[in-house]
């Protein structure tokens, strides 16, 4: 398909600009009052589905509390099968590992003391804040540009838009 050219503009004069500045404004106003009503829709919604399973989740939990007291007063057997394969499931004991920090800074200077820099993480990213004060030379040299956009913007005055009328 052939690309169409647009000539000119719609807009002719800056009552037409502030015209459409208005029209945008209440499109905003529209989409807004739309989100919230849609938001509150839903948290009422969250609000009941909590309330209907609030007493199945208690009753679940109860059940998961009584295979746990059933599954530790009998470890015994377990000893040599750690999982009871029964007809609706399976319980059973299995070993978790699990590390715990009590100090996050010393543990890490510890390790990076100790040479285990295996153990730490670091994140690597350019900082790109830092990198707008390199020379273009610089930038072109660690395979970067500095990129500058005359970027168009407009502002809309809520307050100076009507408010609609009632429907």
């Amino acid at each position: 398909m052939a690309r169409k050219r647009i000539a000119g503009t719609a807009l002719h004069t800056y009552e037409d600009v502030d015209n459409v500045l208005r029209k945008i404004g209440e499109i905003d106003r529209d989409l807004l009052l739309s989100q919230a009503a849609t938001d509150e829709a839903i948290d009422h919604i969250k609000q009941s589905h909590k309330q209907r399973c609030e007493p199945l989740h208690a009753i679940k939990a109860d059940l998961e509390r009584q295979l746990k007291e059933f599954a530790e007063a009998r470890r015994v057997d377990f000893a040599q099968v750690r999982t009871r394969e029964l007809t609706f499931g399976a319980i059973g004991f299995r070993i978790s590992k699990s590390i715990q920090i009590k100090n996050v800074g010393d543990t890490l200077k510890a390790l990076l003391d100790l040479g285990l820099t295996n153990c730490v993480r670091t994140k690597q990213e350019p900082d790109k804040e830092a990198m707008r004060e390199l020379s273009r030379e610089t930038l072109t040299t660690v395979g970067a540009v500095l990129k500058e956009v005359d970027a168009f913007g407009y502002e809309i005055k809520r307050e100076a838009i009507p408010a609609p009328l009632a429907r």
